[in-house]
């Protein structure tokens, strides 16, 4: 009976011992998978940081040239809104000045203006003070009158509407260009001819210069 009693006992013990290591050992892994858990929040609490840092530091070259896009817009919008001073081409008094069909004068808001012709180019003295493109679409009707300028295929003619618009690409960059670019002086004067039929303002710089204006 006393043997039977021993042995009882030391199977209780066994159970007992085993009960504590696993509960130990589950112990253990729960801390270990918070201790995992926690690392895992603080790394990615740190990503998070560094990303947040990081977009908050300037890209400037972008900005500039997003700047530059958005000035370029609104001085096109400008222009189109922009009220007119003129109803008529006769409110021009266009002249011939010397009799050779080449050099010719026209008032605008009080202001005499030259332009000069040679062959399919219509050129326009200090144009870039002229900004409204109702009264530049008149204007270039007037001249093509006069002298029309072929279109970029050689073969048709180009219209007030489409010289007005390279016209304001000639304002904008005259405006926006740094004194020292070597387009800016011959900006001021524009200069209508078949190349730069409906052309945009940043490919007729790369036709002019061979950079990029947004760089």
């Amino acid at each position: 009976m006393n043997k039977r009693i021993l042995f009882l006992v030391l199977i209780g013990c066994m159970f007992t011992s085993c009960g504590s290591v696993v509960s130990r050992n589950d112990a253990d892994s729960e801390k270990a998978e918070n201790s995992s858990i926690a690392e895992t929040e603080t790394s990615s609490a740190s990503i998070a940081q560094a990303n947040s840092e990081s977009s908050d530091i300037p890209d400037t070259e972008s900005s500039s040239a997003e700047h530059t896009v958005e000035v370029i817009t609104e001085m096109n919008e400008e222009a189109a809104e922009e009220k007119a001073l003129l109803t008529s081409a006769d409110d021009l008094q266009l002249t011939d000045v010397d009799g050779w069909e080449t050099n010719y004068t026209f008032v605008y808001d009080g202001e005499v203006y030259n332009a000069i012709y040679s062959t399919d180019n219509w050129k326009i003295v200090d144009s870039y003070k002229i900004t409204c493109e109702a009264d530049m679409i008149i204007i270039c009707g007037a001249l093509a009158d006069i002298h029309p300028i072929h279109g970029s295929d050689g073969e048709s003619y180009r219209e007030p509407e489409d010289m007005a618009y390279e016209w304001i690409q000639h304002n904008i960059a005259y405006s926006i260009l740094p004194d020292d670019n070597s387009w800016k002086a011959n900006a001021k004067d524009v200069d209508i001819n078949p190349a730069d039929q409906n052309k945009s303002l940043y490919e007729m710089y790369k036709s002019k210069t061979g950079g990029d204006l947004l760089e």
